[in-house]
């Protein structure tokens, strides 16, 4: 059984660069590495000085770039499934999906031991009916909000998968596969 869950969580050091009061920040993906934790960020507003080499413009005042940050709640959330992290309220807005709830005790766990304030906000089963996987879900709306699927695109299949830090094929077969069930899902539903 999968977990739809929303938790928050105090602002980050790191987000002090950025003005979140007058701009919008996405965390769309965490990945872990060897000395710090990799945040694929969409960024709308005006972008800071010191990122304008790292982030790609998709859209008028929206970029898309990637952030190396020394961070304790993104190196735990960065071994589950992140869907979504925003700011909100001066607090971190994270939305996770999880496998089951042996995982979701694990994740405050791992909050309690290293004494961050979490607070739940939000826990739904996720059907099991889903015409798409999570990953899938992830990839999906990324490519969605960095202009992929705009006419003319904004960004290339071969810049998205260097953001995502994964293969072109890889992100192309993950794409096709979604695409074709959503594809799939709507001719059924109209009867066709």
């Amino acid at each position: 059984m999968l977990l739809h869950v929303q938790l928050q969580t105090p602002i980050e050091e790191w987000l002090s660069t950025f003005n979140v009061q007058k701009n919008s920040i996405s965390i769309l993906d965490i990945k872990q590495d060897k000395m710090d934790v990799r945040l694929l960020i969409e960024f709308k507003g005006e972008l800071p000085k010191e990122f304008q080499n790292s982030f790609t413009k998709v859209d008028k005042n929206v970029y898309l770039g990637t952030v190396r940050v020394n961070s304790r709640i993104s190196t735990i959330l960065a071994k589950y499934t992140i869907i979504q992290g925003y700011v909100i309220n001066n607090s971190l807005v994270w939305v996770l999906v999880l496998e089951g709830y042996p995982e979701f005790r694990r994740v405050l766990r791992e909050f309690v031991e290293n004494k961050i304030d979490v607070k739940v906000i939000k826990v739904v089963k996720v059907r099991s009916k889903s015409i798409v996987t999570a990953r899938q879900e992830q990839i999906l709306r990324i490519a969605l909000e960095a202009g992929y699927y705009d006419y003319p695109r904004k960004v290339t299949l071969k810049k998205l998968a260097e953001k995502l830090n994964i293969s072109l094929s890889t992100l192309d077969e993950i794409l096709r596969r979604a695409e074709k069930n959503i594809i799939e899902s709507y001719l059924r539903d109209k009867g066709l």
